[in-house]
């Protein structure tokens, strides 16, 4: 499956679960911080930036998603998430460092 094809299941399918959560999390209950929010919108901006040049400059793509993750991966919640929601943030995190392992040319193979 191509870097554009993957990308565009990570935005479709686990970008809004994770916001989701995020957005109930920070508004109900306070386990995470508004910083915390700010850098989960952030590394969405910039994923969904990864998915518009992925077809013309996948390797600018692919730093683009790796900045995203360093986003992600400083994301601290005041106490640990809630199973399900852990299990979905981690996920998409999965996801996208299975874009980053995907060989650079695999996807001009395809085309």
């Amino acid at each position: 499956m191509s870097i554009i094809n993957k990308l565009w299941m990570v935005i479709d399918l686990q970008l809004p679960l994770v916001k989701s959560d995020m957005n109930t999390f920070l508004l109900q209950d306070g386990e995470i911080t508004q910083d915390d929010l700010n850098n989960f919108n952030n590394a969405e901006k910039i994923i969904r930036q990864a998915y518009q040049i992925s077809d013309s400059n996948e390797s600018k793509a692919k730093d683009l998603i790796k900045d995203a993750l360093q986003i992600l991966d400083n994301i601290k919640p005041k106490k640990p998430f809630p199973p399900e929601m852990r299990i979905r943030f981690e996920e998409l995190k999965a996801s996208l460092k299975d874009i980053l392992s995907e060989n650079v040319s695999q996807s001009a193979v395809q085309k």
